[in-house]
């Protein structure tokens, strides 16, 4: 069974999946994937980054102002998805427990070739868990083997702890 999050900027995505990573870590499992944290300044974002788990191998996703295909005012980094992001995710598909994906958004997409990882993690015998854009949530709803949690500021704790009872029952 393969977990989604989603819901509207700022409910708690990736924070859900980072007190589900350290759940994960308690029990001893090896987590693989990635994260694309923001880079602010001040109180102002600026950029996203991304970060391969395993390794903690690390660039600059996208940047506001910056050269690259656009989505809204960034400019999104291709090479730093091609050497980070696809990486990130073949080596969990091939060594982790678990695979964390955050988040499939339209900067990732801008790379065909990440969304095609994605789908190849979701089918492997590896439990994804992964924050989808809720713009993007057409591209897995339909799968079997997905249980999609819609996240907002009240529920986050409900989920959460639904989340960890999947999990614990595998």
């Amino acid at each position: 069974m393969n977990i989604i999050i989603t819901g509207k900027p700022g409910t708690g995505k990736t924070t859900l999946i980072k007190r589900i990573k350290s759940h994960l870590e308690e029990k001893g499992a090896r987590i693989g994937g990635i994260f694309t944290p923001e880079i602010r300044e001040g109180k102002k974002r600026t950029g996203f980054e991304i970060i391969d788990i395993a390794t903690g191998e690390r660039g600059i996703l996208a940047r506001r102002g910056a050269p690259g295909p656009r989505v809204g005012s960034y400019g999104v980094n291709l090479e730093t998805i091609k050497r980070v992001g696809i990486p990130g995710i073949e080596r969990a598909t091939r060594s982790a427990d678990y695979i964390i994906i955050d988040e499939v958004a339209p900067m990732e997409l801008k790379d065909p070739k990440f969304l095609d990882k994605v789908e190849e993690a979701l089918s492997s015998d590896k439990t994804v868990i992964a924050a989808f854009h809720r713009k993007l949530i057409h591209n897995v709803k339909n799968r079997e083997d997905v249980q999609i949690f819609k996240i907002n500021p009240k529920n986050r704790e409900i989920i959460y702890e639904k989340i960890k009872s999947i999990i614990e029952g595998k």
